[in-house]
């Protein structure tokens, strides 16, 4: 195979690991406006107790990351450093958008709690992803 042809593969590939990436980022914030929706109505119907906020919002957050690396890494390739690139690039969208929405920038213990859960969850998912013979996903 020519050097030519060698770098064209490699551009295209490069341009498709960008669009699964945005098209990943995109589906994993549309999942997580989604969800929280439904809990805060959830919450206004049931009644249900503060408590249940953090551990539903980590549930969410999960979900979110889950579905993204499974996108991203649809090429069965690089799961460890995809599911890292997509949990650090989705917390920071997910904490920049909501804390514009909230009106309130808060760099706290919990920012660096989610970045470690989500990365734990994203290299989990994309080893898992890259590793399994089926690619009906």
């Amino acid at each position: 195979m020519s050097k030519l042809a060698t770098q064209h593969i490699k551009a295209e590939q490069t341009s498709n690991n960008f669009f699964q990436f945005l098209k990943a980022l995109i589906v994993s914030l549309l999942v997580t406006f989604l969800c929280i929706i439904i809990f805060a109505l959830v919450i206004k119907f049931a009644k249900l107790s503060d408590k249940a906020i953090v551990p539903v919002n980590l549930v969410i957050k999960a979900l979110s990351i889950i579905i993204g690396t499974i996108i991203f890494t649809k090429s069965r390739s690089g799961g460890l450093k995809k599911g890292v690139l997509f949990a650090i690039s989705y917390i920071s969208l997910a904490f920049i958008i909501f804390s514009a929405l909230s009106g309130k920038f808060s760099f706290s213990i919990n920012l660096v709690l989610d970045y470690v859960f989500g990365i734990i969850i994203g290299i989990v998912t994309g080893v898992i992803r890259v590793n399994t013979k089926h690619n009906n996903i």
